[in-house]
């Protein structure tokens, strides 16, 4: 079997854009994607929790997977984020992902029906299992799933062949123990916490899938390149320019906050769907601040 892809380096994960009469923005969606592109980014994660899956029905998850991977072609790779609370739809979905190219998904850890983690990880074998060609990447993400994936069961379905990584939005003490725990394995552990990227490389990861991967790529890009070149110190000071942007884009319920930054940019990415609301003035104030300090014209 050829070596599957596995999550490093800088990877988006980008909103989606709605139009004023609720459909997707297929031309502003290919927009930033290609922005994203063009500032190196290694990979791009689409539908994910930015993206709004949630409110999505499986056919608009299907479309923006085709609507992603026509944009993105083979020009890195492409993963996409297929986990439901039905294991068939989510094997549905997957399996328009694949043929439509993508060579990894991202898999979100069971919740609603709060199945007990034996469960858990039968469900992530059941998916590895069907497409033992594809790459499996875990999403632990507790502040929303109110799950956490112990790392006994991390270490453990990192031994499957084809799940090759996570996307860990936890304690990074924990992050540590998976990367300690699964060295001998081809398994690699990417952050979600925005703030905790050149941590997470620091200390063994391979990167980081998020929003600040999406907003400032180019920054992020120069920052992991510094880190691979072992220039911890020039790393440093990107990553402390970044950080109260950082702090700003999370004090308000994703993905308001991102879709702001990005019409500022002058995007055209409206707000997110109810039951979420636009991001307030006053943040959309200090975000304008921090890009003008960044270098922005806003």
């Amino acid at each position: 079997m050829k070596k599957l892809y596995a999550p490093k380096g800088i990877i988006p994960a980008p909103p989606t854009p709605f139009t004023k009469d609720d459909k997707i923005n297929e031309e502003e969606y290919k927009r930033l994607l290609n922005y994203d592109i063009e500032r190196g980014v290694h990979c791009i994660c689409v539908g994910g929790s930015t993206g709004e899956w949630s409110t999505m029905s499986i056919e608009e998850r299907k479309q923006l997977f085709k609507i992603a991977a026509e944009a993105i072609g083979d020009r890195i790779p492409k993963m996409a984020t297929t986990g439901c609370h039905s294991l068939s739809k989510t094997l549905e979905l997957t399996q328009y992902a694949v043929d439509l190219g993508y060579e990894s998904i991202l898999l979100v850890t069971p919740h609603y029906l709060q199945p007990g983690f034996e469960a858990t990880k039968d469900y992530y074998r059941k998916v590895a299992e069907t497409f033992p060609n594809l790459a499996v990447c875990i999403y632990n993400v507790p502040h929303n799933t109110n799950v956490e994936l112990p790392v006994e069961d991390i270490i453990e379905l990192a031994k499957v062949p084809n799940i090759t990584g996570m996307k860990h939005c936890t304690d990074p003490t924990l992050t540590n123990r998976v990367i300690e725990g699964t060295k001998n394995d081809y398994f690699e552990s990417a952050t979600g916490r925005e703030n905790m990227i050149l941590a997470n490389l620091c200390q063994g990861g391979s990167g980081g899938v998020g929003v600040m991967c999406t907003i400032v790529p180019q920054e992020l890009v120069k920052m992991y390149d510094l880190l691979m070149e072992n220039n911890w110190k020039e790393a440093l000071k990107i990553d402390e320019s970044l950080r109260r942007l950082s702090i700003l884009i999370e004090s308000e319920p994703n993905p308001a906050p991102v879709k702001e930054v990005l019409n500022l940019l002058g995007f055209n990415f409206g707000a997110p769907r109810l039951p979420l609301r636009p991001c307030s003035k006053e943040l959309r104030e200090e975000i304008r601040k921090e890009l003008i300090k960044l270098g922005y014209e806003v």
